[in-house]
């Protein structure tokens, strides 16, 4: 393979790395921009081949732990997680059978009781389930 093939591999690697956001590609630009200058200063191709394979490969296996680092998504929790352990106020009635409406972090929710709770009681919330909070009569 001619310098003009190394480049094309090497361009072709750099803008897919771009477009990605893995660390993976990037060495195999790296690699075969080595493979194109040895393949300037006269090395033959099966010289070029070995340290294509064996930089991009030593790169990788060097620069995962740091890329799954980088890269590791933070664990996302849905707004109404973030609701566990929160208190709130009653502002509808709850009761057993029919659930009722609370108030919590200035949001307003239907919510569930396995026991009545008056309106204006302060309540914690124990769990979401869908749509629904269950929640408990905080005690003072």
């Amino acid at each position: 393979m001619g310098i003009e093939g190394w480049i094309i591999i090497a361009g072709i690697c750099f803008i897919g790395e771009m477009l990605t956001t893995g660390f993976f590609l990037l060495w195999f630009g790296v690699g075969a921009s080595v493979s194109a200058v040895l393949n300037y200063l006269g090395f033959d191709p099966m010289i070029q081949f070995i340290a294509f394979i064996l930089i991009s490969l030593i790169l990788i296996a060097v620069s995962r732990p740091f890329a799954k680092k980088i890269t590791k998504e933070p664990p996302r929790k849905a707004v109404s997680d973030r609701l566990v352990g929160k208190n709130g106020i009653v502002i509808e009635e709850i009761l057993p059978e029919t659930g009722g409406v609370v108030k919590v972090e200035g949001d307003v929710w239907r919510a569930v009781s396995p026991n009545k709770i008056e309106k204006d009681s302060k309540i914690i919330v124990k769990k979401v389930e869908s749509v629904k909070l269950h929640v408990e009569i905080l005690d003072d």
